[in-house]
């Protein structure tokens, strides 16, 4: 095995498949110079070896007698040259002080290298075998000596003086220390990186293994003028596998390349890939093999490789492409006989409508063709070319009409836009008559004028009202005062009035003024407090104007009443969703085998068509109908038909990686992106968004954590802080002009508003001109769809509203996760110049609040809400809700008044304006086979302690006294959050008060002491069906230090009912992947029977339900 260490013999080797003295398959070497010339190369070996590793400076101080053996003439000292580690090292200093691209191979190179040279060094660190603390060893007796030939002490003995050394023998060490120095050298060029000058194959990239002359490295520096070739340090069995290797990954290349680049069949090509392949398997054996797989992932390519085996029933077998193309459809149609198999096999290739394929592959005429074809294939003359009806009767079908009207009246003898337009006709939603719609007073998208008209009614005096659009807000002034605006609605404040202007505003936003009054407290001093009765007398008086525009709207003159009801439809009632029907579509590529099903749901099909007619969407489809795949084959088809040429999808930690086997099972050839955890650390970060930015993938999968982590782009930001500026600027100005009567406090929140935003924007700058790093930031990566998997985990976006006294509104202040996601979705936006760019997937997109709505269609369809007239949630809600100020009972069970949005308005529009982006499914829609859920509501009584701290609680709502509660008094800013502080204490006391303090004890009658009889009633109930069972709570969840509701229930069950406490296991304790798996596979088989869980934790990517009888919520999600 010495052939690969020392390369120039390699000539004299010939070789032939044979047997090794084991019996297995081993390749045989015949050395043509026979014994004499196999004894001479391993007579260099030897001295090379001994020079490599004779540590001079340890030998001559040990020299009693300063001579060279001649023994070692032969072999010139070589140091050890850099190690593996040593190599290393160097990188990974060098790439904290650098921001090169990601290379995750190069340190996997050194680990390999690493294990296979540690047990040498080790060696090399132990003393040599025969050395002894002495010069000299006494024998026993007549004991024969043992000669070593290795042993350092009989060189001391062979060793003679320097001054004894004649002529002869200090030619010879000059001789040796020249040969020494020169091969010194030459090693020392043989390990340093150097140009590569082979040929840069297409499938070559950084870290990729390749051969230069005789040795074996990796690439670094691809895409610059000069790519350097860095040696690596290989075993001769590494050696061996890479001779195998390299070709076999050739002939795969070659292969996929050539056919994907001709879309023809290489039948040649394809038996050489297979006769690499099977000259590497009865060499090594499977690829997928552990020391094989190994060795692979040392390659830049590798992984790609595995995929050329598959698993099948616990075997590997060869992949398709061994046997058939994967590069290209090979069954592709190449004729039809009719236009309906044509337009199939047209929107199929390019996923729209190309005549002049359809001609060609039919031999039919274009004529013919638009004829058979006149009811699927209309001509839009907008886009100048033909398009599916899916795609042009759909969306706002009333503009659409509109544009064409207008185009004949220039062309008035285009036929093919005539008929376009009849087709769109028909398709316009039949119009609302007034008496069917719901007006609302303060609706953004009626004139003004409309307003005023009406203001002028009600307060008799002209009336001036202007919208001021980028801080949605009414101003309202009279040309003259009467006794409407000082009297009839007028309300009195401690501090001021507020006359009939000031009510009409309100009236205009739907707000209440927040008066105040004065009063004493307990000690004397004067405090604030809201002044009920004025806000109850003002709350009155708008709700009477508001009424007023509603009666004062069905007087007015049927003229008037039609321009009103023509404005909404033209806005509003002028959508049209298709009935997408997706089973035209062919999916080439897609391994059903690899996937294990037979073919895809029909309504997986229509979503993937809707999303490609689309550019995006919302699949709102229910948990169990086939979401991920859905996602995975739409990424894939928009690559494919270049509707999207970088998708990236984004999931969830617990089963992104389900995302991408699907990906991976469902495309095997597809070039995915999928870094683990441990290749996204911060150092490794700024290479992943290089490689993002710098290769052509067909996917990038990343979890929602990584995701988050990608800069936004700060030209974005400035350029929207920069357009709000200019918005603020102009409402500045229009306000000047209409005077100081309506400026006052408008025009100061306007200034204040221009501030924060100058403010902003000037730190935006100062860091575009300090950045000097090359980190790539979002838009740079060139992203443009994105899919992202349990959406509603963004839902908490940030919105402005004045109803901040207003419940179930959710948090205005969003998060930056939400608000990161916008960046991202306006930056695609507006690379595409229109809406959506990305996909929502959830089964549940809204949950619990109405606010939820209108962030979807902030995220996805902007620009349509502009043309609606709608820029804020408060102007959309104007439209679509009602407010409405009614009793309900408290946190602490009182009485009191709440104002909230209590139901929509205008519901069809609202419905067919989510409808137009979105493919909504029940799992009965789809045909999945669910069991019913049975849900019952378990009502407990209080337990006698929790009566008495109800009553507390009440009396700290209403004092704010936290001694009420036990606790310290309340601090300034535990003051403002009095009622938070009251729910959080109210939701821990209905769960154990043992979350409240621990003296309270147990007690038989509480939560947990019901939960675990109800948990043992359903265990003995389905004993042998080994029923499992699932419990969730996100209040108290398992801390191994702290006692938890979790610990409790587990107690009583083992205590009180009897069952093994191995049966038990908190979602918690596996704190890896493949804990996860392992603990859902133990639950499908029922090893495992109890599982307690949040509901982050427990609530997604769990596949444990095979055996599940009940599940139990101990507090609302």
């Amino acid at each position: 095995h010495y052939e690969h260490t020392l390369p120039n013999i390699r000539g004299s080797l010939s070789n032939t498949y044979g047997k090794n003295m084991y019996g297995q398959p081993a390749m045989n070497f015949i050395h043509e110079g026979g014994i004499g010339a196999i004894s001479e190369h391993l007579r260099l070996l030897l001295a090379q070896d001994v020079g490599n590793h004779l540590d001079r400076k340890l030998y001559e101080e040990n020299l009693s007698r300063s001579t060279v053996s001649t023994a070692l003439k032969t072999g010139p000292e070589v140091p050890p040259e850099t190690t593996a580690v040593e190599h290393r090292q160097e990188m990974q200093e060098e790439s904290l002080l650098s921001t090169k691209p990601y290379e995750p191979m190069l340190n996997l190179f050194a680990a390999y290298a690493d294990e296979e040279e540690a047990e040498v060094q080790m060696m090399e660190s132990r003393p040599s075998p025969g050395r002894t603390a002495s010069a000299s060893r006494k024998r026993k007796g007549n004991e024969p000596e043992m000669f070593n030939l290795f042993s350092q002490e009989n060189m001391y003995d062979e060793a003679v003086s320097q001054e004894e050394m004649t002529g002869e023998q200090a030619a010879a060490e000059a001789k040796w220390q020249e040969r020494r120095l020169r091969f010194e050298a030459e090693r020392k060029k043989e390990t340093e990186p150097r140009p590569f000058t082979g040929e840069i194959r297409p499938e070559y990239k950084n870290g990729s293994l390749v051969k230069a002359g005789e040795q074996y490295g990796y690439l670094q520096g691809l895409g610059t003028p000069e790519v350097q070739f860095h040696p690596l340090r290989l075993t001769v069995t590494q050696q061996y596998r890479a001779a195998y290797y390299i070709p076999l990954r050739e002939a795969y290349h070659n292969l996929y390349n050539a056919e994907a680049e001709t879309e023809t069949e290489q039948p040649e090509l394809r038996e050489e890939l297979n006769r690499q392949y099977d000259r590497f398997h009865r060499m090594f054996r499977e690829l997928n093999g552990k020391d094989n797989a190994k060795f692979l992932l040392l390659d830049a390519g590798g992984r790609e490789m595995l995929s050329l085996e598959r698993s099948v029933d616990g075997k590997i077998q060869k992949a398709d492409i061994f046997t058939v193309p994967v590069s290209f459809n090979a069954n592709e149609v190449t004729h039809v006989d009719t236009p309906q198999e044509a337009l199939a096999a047209s929107l199929n290739k390019f996923g729209e409508v190309n005549l002049e394929y359809m001609e060609n592959l039919s031999d039919i005429g274009r004529q013919e063709l638009l004829e058979q074809l006149e009811e699927r294939i209309f001509y839009n003359p907008m886009m100048k070319s033909h398009e599916i009806k899916d795609r042009f009767i759909a969306g706002n079908v009333i503009a659409k009409a509109e544009w064409i009207e207008n185009h004949l009246r220039d062309y008035p003898d285009d036929g093919a836009s005539r008929k376009s337009l009849e087709a769109l006709r028909k398709a316009i939603p039949e119009p609302i008559s007034f008496e069917q719609l719901d007006f609302n007073l303060g609706e953004r998208w009626i004139p003004m004028s409309v307003y005023e008209e009406f203001a002028g009614y009600l307060f008799e005096t002209k009336a001036h009202i202007h919208y001021t659009e980028s801080i949605d807000e009414f101003s309202v002034s009279f040309e003259s005062t009467n006794a409407n605006i000082t009297d009839r609605y007028y309300v009195k404040g401690e501090k001021r009035g507020y006359y009939g202007n000031d009510l009409l505003k309100h009236a205009l936003h739907n707000t209440v003024p927040d008066i105040t009054k004065t009063v004493q407290d307990k000690e004397g001093n004067d405090i604030k407090v809201r002044d009920a009765e004025a806000i109850q007398l003002a709350d009155t008086k708008i709700n009477e104007i508001r009424s007023a525009f509603t009666g004062w709207l069905n007087e007015q003159l049927p003229e008037f009443k039609q321009n009103l009801a023509d404005m909404y439809n033209r806005k509003f009632n002028c959508y049209v969703r298709p009935d997408y029907d997706g089973s035209l579509q062919s999916f080439p590529f897609l391994d059903l085998k690899g996937l294990g099903i037979p073919s895809l749901y029909d309504s997986q099909k229509n979503a993937v068509w809707m999303l490609k007619m689309n550019g995006g969407g919302i699949i709102d489809h229910q948990v169990g109908t086939g979401k991920t795949l859905i996602m995975c084959i739409a990424a894939f088809e928009m690559k494919r038909l270049g509707l999207a040429n970088k998708p990236m999808i984004i999931g969830l930690k617990s089963n992104v990686h389900d995302i991408a086997d699907t990906f991976k099972r469902a495309y095997p050839n597809a070039r995915v992106l999928y870094p683990g955890k441990e290749d996204f650390t911060p150092e490794k970060r700024v290479g992943i968004f290089h490689d993002i930015k710098n290769n052509n993938w067909d996917c990038i999968i990343l979890t929602h954590d990584q995701f988050g982590k990608i800069p936004q782009s700060p030209e974005i930001q400035q350029k929207i802080y920069t357009q709000e500026i200019d918005s603020i600027e102009e409402n500045l100005a229009v306000f000047e002009q209409q005077g100081n009567e309506v400026t006052g406090w408008i025009k100061k929140g306007l200034e204040k508003r221009k501030e924060n935003l100058e403010a902003k924007l000037e730190k935006l700058e100062q860091d575009i001109k300090d950045r000097t790093d090359d980190v790539t930031d979002f838009r740079q990566m060139g992203i443009d769809h994105l899919f992202v998997d349990e959406s509603h985990n963004f839902k908490n976006l940030m919105f402005n509203t004045r109803h901040a006294r207003v419940s179930g509104l959710g948090n205005p202040e969003g998060s930056m996760k939400a608000m990161n996601m916008l960046f991202a979705i306006r930056t695609i936006q507006e690379r595409t110049g229109r809406d959506l760019g990305a996909t929502f997937l959830s089964g549940t997109t809204i949950s619990n609040s109405l606010t939820e709505l209108y962030l979807l269609f902030k995220y996805l369809r902007p620009k349509e809400m502009e043309r609606q007239g709608i820029t804020c949630f408060d102007g959309w809600a104007a439209v679509y809700a009602k407010k409405s100020t009614d009793f309900e009972f408290s946190v602490t069970n009182q009485v009191v008044q709440k104002e909230r949005f209590r139901y929509f308005i205008k519901v069809p529009e609202l419905a067919n304006f989510y409808a137009e982006i979105t493919d909504y499914k029940t799992a009965e829609d789809v045909g999945v086979d669910r069991p019913e859920l049975n849900e019952q509501l378990y009502h407990i009584p209080p337990t006698p302690q929790q009566e008495v701290f109800i009553q507390k609680l009440i009396k700290f709502a209403e004092t704010g006294d936290a001694t009420y509660i036990d606790r310290e008094p309340l601090s300034e800013a535990e003051e403002k959050a009095q009622m938070l502080i009251a729910t959080n204490y109210s939701n821990k006391m209905s769960l154990d008060m043992r979350l409240i303090d621990q003296q309270y004890g147990d007690s038989p009658g509480n939560k947990a002491s019901h939960c675990a009889a109800k948990i043992a009633e359903y265990y003995y109930k389905y004993l042998d069906q080994k029923g499992t069972q699932f419990i969730f709570s996100d209040l108290s969840t398992y801390k191994p230090d702290q006692w938890n509701i979790y610990s409790e229930i587990r107690r009583k069950l083992v205590e009180d009912h009897n069952i093994p406490e191995k049966q038990i296991k908190f979602i918690q304790e596996a704190n890896s992947d493949n804990a996860r798996k392992e603990l859902f596979k133990d639950m499908n088989s029922g090893r495992i029977r109890f599982l307690f869980g949040s509901t982050q934790k427990l609530g997604t990517g769990v596949n444990a339900q095979e055996r599940a009888v009940a599940i139990h919520h101990l507090d609302i999600p």
